[in-house]
């Protein structure tokens, strides 16, 4: 495929032996990383046209900058939640699931119950930070979504917050928790009425029981009356 071999000329030639080396040291074990920074890899995007088959053929490569070009050059409304799917469990790393939900995710039909099919799969590494990181773009659009679906968003929000580790629940990992205060913090931006029900559900009462909790509650508080005051 021409485009291909194209992309990965200008891979070589963006190449940062530094950001490579460091990605590396961090835990990234691609069979190929060029370290080649984000804004660098949207304009060889760029200069490419958006295809179904040359985005698939990227996402198979074990090279961190073509799946991060993947979710870039997949046509805006061509993937269907099948295919999401798919594409979620095979996310290696966070930087990869937060490319897919700012880039791809939201493209596909209905995002807003993807996002609910994403949380539920427990079994996927990053299937609930996926199902809280499209939310918290949906929100950041204001796209439209339907009620029963915001309401399933904040009951799960609540799950991961506060998981009843007594009744079996795992807790919940940084990573899932931190992208549902983010969609948190997206969703209470569009109204003071959703800025209030994201603050319950951290501290229903306005009094955060643990430390973790009062950051989180003072993190939300801080960034809608910013809001607020703009």
């Amino acid at each position: 495929m021409e485009d291909l071999r194209d992309i990965r000329k200008q891979l070589r030639l963006a190449m940062n032996g530094v950001i490579s080396t460091s990605m590396r040291q961090k835990g990234m074990n691609y069979k190929l990383i060029f370290g080649v920074p984000i804004p660098e890899i949207k304009h060889i995007a760029a200069a490419h046209e958006p295809d179904v088959e040359l985005a698939r053929a990227l996402w198979k490569e074990d090279v961190r900058e073509m799946k991060i070009l993947a979710t870039l050059l997949f046509p805006a409304g061509s993937m269907t939640q099948e295919e999401a799917l798919a594409w979620m469990r095979e996310i290696p790393y966070p930087e990869i699931a937060e490319q897919c939900c700012n880039n791809l995710f939201p493209t596909v039909e209905q995002p807003d119950q993807l996002a609910l099919k994403f949380l539920a799969d427990k079994k996927s590494p990053f299937g609930r930070m996926c199902g809280f990181l499209l939310w918290a773009q949906l929100f950041k659009k204001n796209l439209a979504v339907e009620k029963s679906r915001v309401e399933a968003f904040l009951a799960e929000c609540t799950c991961t917050i506060h998981p009843d580790v007594e009744a079996g629940a795992t807790e919940s990992s940084w990573q899932e928790k931190q992208a549902a205060v983010q969609a948190l913090k997206f969703f209470g931006r569009l109204s003071s009425a959703n800025a209030q029900d994201a603050l319950s559900v951290i501290a229903e009462d306005g009094q955060p029981e643990t430390e973790e909790l009062k950051a989180y509650y003072d993190d939300l508080q801080f960034e809608f009356a910013y809001y607020e005051e703009k």
